[in-house]
């Protein structure tokens, strides 16, 4: 029998699955997760959760933590610079909350790269490594993921609403699930793939998996060893738990979440988002993203910052309250930052371009001293400065050191082929000093 009439019946039954779950095939790749058992992890290096807020479009460096107020006026654009309380550090006049808890963060500024395109960018920030053609790295997500296992009924890398990171040579079985949507206030929440189809139960999902498992086991050895075929079978146990569980539906319920919690948040979609995102790592994900875009400010670029900055200010603050009043601060890594910068020259459009040479990220909780500064910029914001030498390379080392990852530990694609973590990248050793 060939191979095709194999994955014919296989997929018949899958379907029937898919059909009583009212889950798509892509919901079942992107669920589907490993079974690696967690790995040890330094006790000086305390975070074992990581939550990173991804600014999707590149926000303006001069226009939001890294402001050129003596700059000219075609360099320094039309905001105004306030005190912060890290001492040297003016922010934008539109970020007052940030301000006044800016020394709860380390602030990275003059990370450099030269990948100008969102999707290299993109690419770039969430693996660590510079994107390349012959090879494709996996995301943060996936191999924190693979690394440090999380419940059984919940995925290990969940993306709020969406995400266009990936697994990269691990596979779709350490792909993230997303989210699709946030929560809306005063509104029950759903995610599909944890909710059962109207008028199925329980016993029928548990009677079509028993199917599904007999199967299984006719067809088990006329059938070839795929990373697809993997992928589905590890994703049928985790959706399984997921629809089962009181305890997954309770985990993306922010209405449970206290008054004193959810009023710390405004109601647009990315505060509900990161209140869903705290909300998860306290039920042990071991690594969300919450994805705020409509960064990309070719035009209109102070209109566009005005619109987006609120709910930036408003989240920073409201994302560290809420995790410190959870007690999960000190375990849980906050890494805040887009794929590049902006063009310190504003175009004839009002806007700024994409600018990779110069970018900031922040950091909180995980072991990381709050209140650093590190790195910097030249006075007109154009390059970093002659004492900065960082790359996204560096993020990638420090994120996987806070988490107890061996930044250089050794992975094989499926060829066989050995692949460092992040080879190029060092650990800033100055956030944790």
């Amino acid at each position: 029998m060939g191979s095709r009439n194999r994955w014919t019946r296989r997929t018949f039954v899958r379907a029937g699955v898919m059909g009583v779950t009212g889950l798509s095939l892509d919901r079942f790749l992107r669920l589907a997760q490993a079974d690696s058992a967690p790995a040890a992890r330094p006790a000086a290096h305390p975070a074992d959760s990581v939550l990173f807020v991804n600014l999707a479009g590149g926000p303006s460096h001069l226009d939001t933590l890294d402001m050129k107020p003596d700059a000219p006026s075609e360099t320094k654009g039309e905001f105004k610079p306030i005190a912060s309380k890290i001492a040297g550090l003016p922010v934008c006049e539109h970020l007052p909350k940030f301000a006044a808890i800016a020394d709860q963060y380390a602030l990275i500024r003059g990370i450099s790269h030269s990948s100008g395109s969102h999707p290299l960018g993109q690419s770039y920030i969430s693996t660590g490594n510079r994107p390349t053609p012959a090879l494709m790295y996996p995301s943060f997500g996936s191999v924190v993921g693979k690394e440090r296992a999380g419940q059984p009924d919940l995925p290990s890398y969940i993306a709020i609403p969406n995400s266009e990171w990936n697994a990269g040579f691990l596979g779709d079985a350490l792909a993230p699930f997303k989210t699709n949507a946030v929560p809306r206030p005063g509104k029950p929440f759903q995610v599909r793939g944890i909710s059962l189809a109207e008028g199925v139960t329980v016993d029928e999902v548990h009677r079509r998996q028993r199917l599904l498992k007999k199967i299984d086991r006719t067809f088990r050895d006329t059938e070839t060893n795929s990373q697809l075929l993997e992928a589905l079978d590890k994703f049928g146990q985790q959706a399984l738990s997921m629809m089962t569980s009181s305890r997954a539906r309770a985990a993306f319920d922010v209405a449970q979440e206290s008054e004193a919690i959810r009023k710390h948040f405004t109601d647009d979609e990315f505060n509900q988002g990161l209140l869903l995102g705290c909300r998860l790592i306290e039920f042990g994900v071991p690594f969300v993203t919450v994805t705020y875009a409509g960064w990309d400010t070719h035009t209109d670029n102070f209109s566009g910052h005005r619109r987006l900055l609120p709910a930036l200010d408003n989240g920073l603050e409201a994302l560290l309250a809420t995790l410190n009043s959870k007690g999960l601060l000190e375990r849980t890594l906050v890494v805040v930052m887009g794929e590049f910068g902006r063009t310190p020259k504003i175009n004839v459009n009002a806007g700024r371009d994409h600018y990779p040479r110069v970018n900031w990220s922040l950091m909180a909780g995980g072991g990381v001293q709050a209140g650093r500064l590190i790195g910097g910029t030249d006075r007109g914001g154009e390059s970093p400065d002659d004492a900065t030498q960082l790359k996204p390379d560096d993020i990638g080392a420090t994120l996987y050191h806070a988490v107890g990852i061996d930044p250089r530990a050794e992975y094989h694609t499926n060829t066989g082929r050995p692949v460092m973590l992040v080879p190029e990248g060092r650990v800033i050793d100055e956030l944790f000093a």
